[in-house]
């Protein structure tokens, strides 16, 4: 008699990460600025799954990027103003090593979805079946869209439900923090000494050769003084070249039966030194003949591996909860069902992936989002003098993703424009460049409405479809001191809202829609934002400083 076999979901092959990571609504409609956001964001995001050693959800995320900035914003209306050429250079000085970076991710997709289909096979050969009155409940037929759960032989991880796990889940991330605040401080300290010892040198120069110009100046003619100048100058010139790290020009050969996005070679690239390069090239060339210890979680080690993996159990899955959110034309998947009978902690030296909080109408997983309890507070405050003048004020939601979680742990104020029923944001350079700094993503955004209800207005409605385009967990705060509520969590439904937002032509501050049901609660339950006491944070004040 058969029984039923238990490996988990079947891995997404390179074929179907790569059409997932092509499925992501493009418009001009949204403005330069917030594509670029969104292009950091995608980057960003990409290199914290390969710390995290989730290679599907790296690949996805960086494979996406490329597709983003190669075939898609240099033929944006705004790319072609200064200030856009300005900024998508930057963008495109990373392409290189991204491509890169998904050249070496490409063989541990691929090796890990033969695994899979090998040991599948050998499980039917040996009589496991699926039981034919059994059907896949609704989280399983979703579970599959997501490449953060992929199953991976190489870097195991014990899979948690967040809402069951909500101290674990911040404690994980306040280490992991600390843990790449530290390094940032490392590696800042070790360039700054070695910057100082180049300008030593460098002044050291420039002194040998200004005296040697003085003691020749009395037998030299104007041209002889000409030349030497001349030549000080070239030496200097050598000096400060020798300053920039230099990358090979030279692409990476690319296998010819899948082709990344390509890249033009009308104009030479600029590579943004910032990128981590650490994380990449731990990356091994070519994945392990055999998977490592469950224990060992870096597949980015050359650790020694086990003659034979086991065979990976299925977590038990139980109840499922009702859909909490409808619309006219799709309905949202069930919650995540729990693991288990009761939280269960993990050994601190096993890796765990968090399972999505929730999904959209369309079935697309959404990680769970955790937001420091004062952070509100502390924005109304900052807000404050704008409020008393009935002018609405913003600020941006930054911070990192940590075990398949998102984690808010910094409030930029922007530069902006305030009215009483708009807030917009200014030099949207800083604000990237702050997040580079300190390796930060946007996950949303906080304004106030200080003379109107708790809503989302129709700008606020489009603002939002910028930042939810190329992250489908981006929230929106909104703030109504004088009004019952007097703050919500929003998104905007997918379907119709994001759709239908991001196809509306509209630019009215106030303008109507020609549907409902465009926007919907982010918290926890049922959405995906959880409030978290412990959760620390920071606020950047990038406003220019009053004088005086």
């Amino acid at each position: 008699m058969a029984t039923s076999w238990s490996l988990p979901d079947r891995p997404m092959s390179v074929e179907e990460i790569t059409k997932e990571a092509n499925n992501f609504n493009y418009t001009n409609n949204i403005s330069f600025k917030h594509w670029l956001r969104a292009a950091d964001s995608l980057n960003r995001q990409g290199l914290a799954y390969v710390r995290d050693g989730n290679v599907p959800q790296a690949y996805l995320l960086l494979y996406r990027y490329s597709i983003l900035v190669l075939q898609h914003l240099r033929k944006h209306p705004e790319a072609t103003s200064p200030e856009g050429k300005t900024a998508f250079k930057a963008l495109k000085g990373r392409i290189q090593v991204v491509l890169e970076t998904l050249d070496k991710l490409k063989p541990h997709v691929k090796a890990a979805h033969d695994e899979w289909v090998k040991i599948h096979a050998l499980q039917k050969s040996q009589g496991y079946s699926l039981p034919q009155d059994k059907k896949p409940s609704p989280y399983e037929q979703h579970a599959s869209k997501d490449a953060a759960l992929s199953w991976n032989p190489q870097v195991r991880a014990k899979l948690l439900d967040a809402d069951d796990h909500q101290d674990l889940a911040v404690d994980l991330a306040k280490q992991e923090i600390r843990r790449r605040g530290a390094a940032r401080k490392a590696t800042r300290h070790a360039a700054q000494d070695e910057d100082h010892q180049l300008r030593r040198s460098t002044t050291s120069l420039d002194q040998r050769d200004a005296s040697a110009l003085r003691t020749r100046y009395d037998q030299d003619d104007g041209d002889d003084i000409r030349r030497n100048m001349d030549a000080v100058r070239r030496r200097l010139d050598q000096s400060e070249q020798a300053k920039r790290p230099t990358f090979s020009d030279a692409p990476p050969a690319y296998s010819n039966d899948y082709n990344y996005p390509s890249i033009s070679k009308s104009s030479p690239y600029s590579y943004n030194t910032s990128f981590n390069e650490d994380a990449y090239n731990r990356l091994p060339s070519q994945p392990p003949a055999r998977p490592p210890k469950p224990r060992e979680a870096p597949f980015l080690s050359d650790d020694t591996v086990k003659p034979s993996p086991a065979r990976p159990a299925k977590e038990p899955l139980e109840g499922l909860h009702e859909p909490s959110v409808t619309t006219p034309s799709a309905t949202a998947p069930d919650r995540p069902p729990k693991l288990g009978s009761g939280p269960e902690k993990p050994d601190s030296r096993e890796r765990v992936t968090f399972r999505p909080a929730a999904y959209l109408e369309d079935g697309t997983p959404i990680r769970p989002i955790f937001l420091p309890a004062g952070l509100r507070e502390e924005f109304l405050r900052i807000a404050s003098p704008n409020t008393r003048q009935g002018l609405e004020m913003c600020g941006i939601l930054c911070g990192t993703a940590v075990n398949n979680a998102l984690f808010i742990n910094c409030l930029i104020i922007p530069q902006q424009t305030c009215t009483t029923d708009t807030c917009e944001t200014d030099n949207e350079e800083a604000v990237i460049e702050f997040c580079e700094q300190e390796d930060l993503m946007v996950f949303g955004w906080i304004h106030t409405h200080p003379t109107q209800t708790c809503f989302m207005s129709s700008r606020d409605l489009h603002t939002q479809s910028g930042y939810q385009v190329m992250m489908a967990e981006s929230i929106a705060i909104v703030c109504a001191p004088r009004s019952e509520p007097d703050f919500g969590i929003f998104r905007l439904t997918n379907p119709p809202g994001l759709d239908y937002i991001l196809q509306c032509t509209q630019s009215s501050t106030f303008h109507p829609h020609g549907i409902d049901n465009l926007y919907t609660d982010a918290r926890h339950p049922p959405g995906h934002v959880y409030h978290s006491g412990q959760m620390e944070f920071q606020v950047e004040d990038l406003r220019p400083k009053s004088k005086g």
